[in-house]
């Protein structure tokens, strides 16, 4: 009998296990990956987004698709993560009006490339800042931008 109540708890522990990995761990593990992603993609497409209407059209694109397709991505991760209000504090995740915000950002860098405005390129650095910030994503001293300039380019 001690035997078989051994292998019933060894049973009734992996199967548990099993569960929390499949509904707690991987979609976390998914939602990090595509903060990573994201990451990646703002230091990888930097040029493009940075000086919209220069590479033409065949290179823009594309980035913005990409931009477009990562913020749904987030948008989805999040709201596989179940509970997320209190896994995202279990896992360090950034609050749900940060990812909301930073998808928001995401879909307005897609958005950045058309247009006459000249302050795009700035709007759009400032935009991949937010981005980040909103991430929790690193950005040295040395490579953030000023917040009083960013109001410079929304006035009028």
């Amino acid at each position: 009998m001690t035997i078989f109540l051994t292998i019933l708890a060894g049973v009734c522990t992996f199967v548990l296990g099993q569960i929390a990995l499949k509904l707690l761990i991987d979609p976390v593990q998914e939602f990090k990956r595509v903060i990573a992603e994201i990451a990646h993609v703002l230091i990888e497409h930097a040029n493009v987004f940075g000086n919209p209407g220069l590479l033409g059209p065949d290179k823009e694109k594309p980035v913005s698709e990409l931009l477009r397709q990562l913020s749904s991505r987030l948008n989805a991760q999040m709201y596989l993560v179940p509970a997320y209000g209190i896994t995202s504090k279990i896992f360090g995740l950034p609050p749900k009006d940060k990812v909301v915000a930073a998808a928001g950002h995401l879909i307005g860098l897609s958005n950045g490339f058309g247009g006459n405005n000249p302050d795009r390129d700035m709007r759009n650095m400032y935009r991949a800042q937010h981005i980040r910030d909103a991430l929790g994503i690193y950005v040295s001293a040395l490579e953030r931008l000023d917040p009083e300039l960013e109001k410079e380019f929304y006035k009028g």
